[in-house]
């Protein structure tokens, strides 16, 4: 009876005055609207109070199924108008009564079935977009996708034992458009940590059951979504969207431990979430120092990389092993090659004095290593294509150039790749500083050498050295072809030490390699099993005899090279 005729009659009477005041044609003030608006709020948190206290009493009368039709008929007509403060009061007051359900109470439950159905329609269909008002600048939804989302984690509570996959696809779209929705309070800045409401989206994500087909799929590629919010193009005039920063981080580690915990589960490999994952991590480790904002915390890069490891620490065991389809492992490689070339390159062209690009290229040098333990030599898969691997060589290639060469020493987009291999160029005195990341140029020059050298001759092994080779070999040639042209212009002085000790380097490396015989073609007329790469750079190092004449050291190294290729010749050494 006081449902009926107190409390459902007196929610009537302020829908009606709403509709009154807030009708186009109005004429009513604003302060007047305001103070409606208010009076709806106090009216719903009264009442809420007052049923979240009787719920038991009034669950167990026959009425309640109506009643609480009504109630919800109530809420939906209030969230119709729109209203942000109200619409916040509308979600706490579902989320007060739901909190006080039981789940089971001797064998009786407050929300059978249908009441909870009739819950779950509500929340799933009413997150209406409140427009900003841009002459507001402290405009704040917060609170209310705060209510929002929180009643969800009451009604989840309730419905989790009946939950099934369709349910959470539509939650996890609802909460990444609450997240999206979200207006950034000047006050509030996401870039070291979590909004109220990003840090309870979360939660929810957690607390969904993964032990239901299709779910750990969907939850994996909604997290990805929030890993790449902060790196999506910025409009500098919309300063009301969060940055996401702290978000991004966040939704890094979650995916991480989302992925690890399903690795064995083929659907997450198949349904793209995987590879959205990767893709997702691969953006902030490629963008690296180009990422406009600085972090106090972690950088995003460091923490995508630090994720993108552990993650590919226990898929790739399965997925070098478990029938994958073949663009599904295409693909998923590409991705775990991109995260391979970020980590490897970093633009120090304009940096920030805070940056400390030495202990920056450290940590890369050691999760390079760590990658490249665990592609090598998976990657030289049949099933993987040419292009990856020569985009991973080729990027190995770049990133070993220790000192900048000109544009035109390298070869055209339209040009076989060692066509210009024993052009000359016009000699240089300037003397080019090293790469800020030189360590990291010399373990990618060592990889080049790694990936080449005479290992099993399995066909992986063959597959990954072909495509290494002519980048190896481009590589040692540049650094000839510049010592040739470049030190009989400085008489008597010595080479720049950093060019110096590059140059040797190389020849020792050249020297010692025993490279896989199928990575490299034959040269007309000659027969040679494992030093093909000196007989390619024969004509460059027979010209670096006349310019290291005064340099007993580089002629040494040349001379024994030279002594390989003669001894393959049959004419000895000396």
């Amino acid at each position: 009876m006081c449902l009926k005729s107190v409390i459902f009659r007196l929610l009537s009477s302020i829908e009606a005055q709403l509709q009154a005041t807030h009708d186009e044609e109005s004429s009513v003030s604003d302060k007047d609207k305001n103070g409606w608006n208010e009076t709806t709020v106090v009216v719903l948190t009264g009442i809420t109070s007052l049923l979240a206290d009787y719920l038991d009493v009034l669950s167990s009368h026959s009425s309640f199924s109506t009643s609480w039709q009504t109630l919800l008929d109530h809420f939906k007509a209030m969230l119709d108008f729109n209203i942000l403060e109200i619409n916040t009061a509308v979600f706490k007051s579902l989320r007060q009564i739901l909190s006080r359900g039981n789940v089971e109470q001797s064998s009786k439950r407050n929300f059978d079935r249908h009441a909870l159905d009739l819950a779950w329609t509500l929340w799933s269909t009413s997150l209406p977009v409140v427009a900003s008002d841009p002459s507001n600048k402290r405009f704040d939804n917060q609170n209310y996708l705060l209510a929002y989302s929180s009643a969800l984690q009451e009604l989840y509570r309730l419905i989790q034992a009946d939950i099934d996959d369709e349910k959470v696809r539509r939650m996890l779209i609802l909460l990444r458009e609450a997240i999206q929705q979200a207006s950034a309070a000047t006050y509030s800045a996401d870039i070291e940590y979590l909004t109220p409401l990003q840090t309870q989206v979360l939660e929810c994500l957690r607390m969904i059951r993964t032990d239901i087909e299709g779910v750990p799929a969907a939850l994996i590629g909604q997290v990805a979504e929030f890993v790449g919010l902060a790196f999506e193009p910025r409009d500098g005039s919309d300063i009301q969207r969060p940055t996401y920063i702290a978000l991004s981080k966040a939704s890094m580690a979650l995916s991480e431990s989302l992925i690890i915990a399903h690795s064995s589960d083929h659907d997450i490999y198949t349904s793209g979430a995987l590879e959205s994952a990767l893709t997702a991590l691969a953006r902030p480790i490629v963008l690296k120092y180009s990422f406009p904002f600085v972090t106090k915390s972690i950088s995003p890069w460091r923490q995508a990389t630090t994720s993108a490891l552990a993650i590919l620490k226990s898929i790739l065991p399965i997925l070098t092993k478990a029938p994958v389809k073949e663009d599904v492992s295409r693909s998923l490689w590409s991705s775990i090659v991109t995260i391979g070339n970020g980590i490897t390159a970093a633009d120090c062209s304009s940096l920030p004095s805070t940056i400390d690009i030495s202990a920056d290229q450290d940590s890369d040098i050691a999760s390079f290593l760590t990658l490249r333990d665990l592609i090598t030599p998976a990657l030289g898969s049949s099933s993987i294509h040419d292009k990856t691997r020569k985009t991973y060589t080729k990027s190995l290639f770049h990133k070993s150039l220790i000192h900048a060469p000109l544009p035109s020493e390298l070869p055209q987009p339209n040009q076989e790749l060692l066509s210009t291999l024993y052009q000359t160029r016009k000699g240089r005195t300037i003397d080019l500083s090293p790469s800020p990341r030189a360590k990291m140029s010399y373990v990618c020059m060592d990889t080049l050498f790694s990936l080449v050298a005479l290992r099993d001759s399995s066909a992986p092994r063959i597959k990954l050295a072909q495509a290494a080779a002519p980048y190896l070999i481009l590589r040692a040639g540049i650094t000839l072809r510049a010592y040739i042209a470049d030190q009989p212009l400085r008489g008597r002085m010595p080479q720049p030490l950093s060019q110096r000790r590059e140059l040797l380097y190389i020849l020792q490396a050249l020297v010692k390699l025993s490279c896989e015989p199928e990575a490299i073609p034959d040269s007309p007329g000659v027969e040679s099993e494992g030093k093909k790469h000196l007989f390619w750079l024969y004509p460059l190092l027979a010209k670096a005899v006349r310019a290291a004449a005064r340099d007993m050291e580089v002629l040494e190294w040349v001379g024994r090279a030279l002594d390989v290729v003669g001894g393959e010749f049959g004419v000895g050494g000396g």
